[in-house]
């Protein structure tokens, strides 16, 4: 016969455990973070706070302006190489784009893609079908955001003329 082996113990014994205030160090617990300055510590007006808020958002509208103009260049140099590999003119390969059906355009770009990585990076498929019909769609009139209207009251809030 087999002999059985429990698994389980069915002795319950508590083992005492150790009870620490604090089981990590302060100096463990609190050095990977970064200390930041808060500035109102400093006393700090609130024109100074305003000014630097300013010149913060400043510089990310010309960094959000200057990444929206790299974007658009590089969808104007796509579709111009599009352009270029139907051997069609730009008002010609936009009739046409709105008139084919999804299918179409699918074979169109994959046809453009295999020919057009030789010489350039290759973009995806779905990537270059985005890129050429938003390039087309931002060619047509519409009430686009701008990038100063980001935070439409923070100018109104930090006191700064509403000027567009």
């Amino acid at each position: 016969m087999a002999s059985r082996i429990p698994f389980f113990s069915f002795t319950i014994t508590p083992k005492p455990r150790k009870l620490h205030p604090c089981p990590f160090s302060s100096t463990t617990l609190w050095s990977n973070k970064p200390r930041t300055q808060i500035p109102c510590i400093n006393k700090i007006g609130d024109l100074e706070l305003a000014s630097g808020l300013a010149s913060e958002v400043a510089k990310r509208n010309a960094h959000l302006v200057q990444r929206e103009e790299a974007m658009k260049k590089s969808k104007e140099l796509l579709f111009t190489e599009l352009c270029q590999y139907l051997a069609l003119k730009g008002d010609e390969v936009r009739k046409k784009w709105r008139k084919m059906d999804e299918e179409d355009k699918w074979v169109l770009v994959k046809g453009f893609i295999s020919e057009w990585s030789e010489s350039f990076h290759p973009l995806s498929a779905r990537s270059v079908k985005e890129m050429v019909e938003e390039y087309l769609q931002e060619e047509s009139p519409s009430a686009k955001s701008s990038p100063s209207s980001l935070f439409p009251g923070l100018k109104w809030m930090m006191g700064f003329s509403q000027n567009k």
